[in-house]
């Protein structure tokens, strides 16, 4: 009697499951506030959106066959330090030499004013790197890559913007608050005791 009321019971948990699934419902998960709070490029903020139309006027006033004025590269360079949220910033130095070569880039290549907005949309991912997935910034330095080359960039020049954002996303994972703790976290685990 034991065995069939146990059975009555399994089947009736499932036959509701799949019931609440039929219907639209779905069965709870456990609350997992890290995953639905991890960071990503793409939930931006009132401030964070501003800055990249920022970037992108700063990109359109950049002709292509123009001599490119200090005051535009440095235009570019805040714009890009100005996208960089939380603690971890990128080195100005780093963010200056991407200003530089960038700029010379766009005056080199016919980069439309579509592409424009989403060279600034992968460009605000790179500066924000510590803070969202690696994949989504390696994504966004390969949609940056696409959009130059295609654009008829000088493929050396094309490479040398992807090493500027390579350099800037590295940087920034290895200044982030948690990322020397994790990989020290890692190592704890695995000593060996002698």
């Amino acid at each position: 009697m034991k065995y069939l009321t146990i059975t009555l019971l399994a089947i009736t948990a499932v036959t509701f499951t799949t019931q609440a699934q039929r219907i639209g419902g779905r069965a709870q998960k456990p609350n997992n506030d890290a995953a639905r709070t991890k960071p990503t490029g793409s939930n931006l903020s009132p401030t964070q959106q501003q800055n990249i139309q920022k970037l992108q006027a700063d990109l359109q006033a950049i002709k292509q066959g123009s001599q490119v004025t200090t005051e535009q590269k440095q235009a570019l360079k805040n714009d890009l330090m100005a996208m960089a949220d939380g603690a971890t910033k990128p080195d100005p130095a780093l963010v200056q030499q991407l200003a530089n070569d960038l700029s010379e880039a766009i005056a080199d290549g016919s980069i439309d004013s579509k592409e424009k907005a989403q060279l600034a949309n992968d460009l605000q991912k790179v500066m924000n790197s510590a803070g969202i997935p690696p994949e989504e910034v390696n994504q966004a330095i390969a949609d940056a890559q696409a959009i130059l080359a295609s654009s008829g960039v000088d493929k050396s020049a094309v490479q040398t913007i992807v090493n500027d954002l390579k350099a800037i996303a590295t940087e920034a994972k290895n200044n982030a608050p948690n990322g020397g703790a994790k990989a020290a976290g890692f190592k704890g685990k695995f000593k060996r005791n002698n």
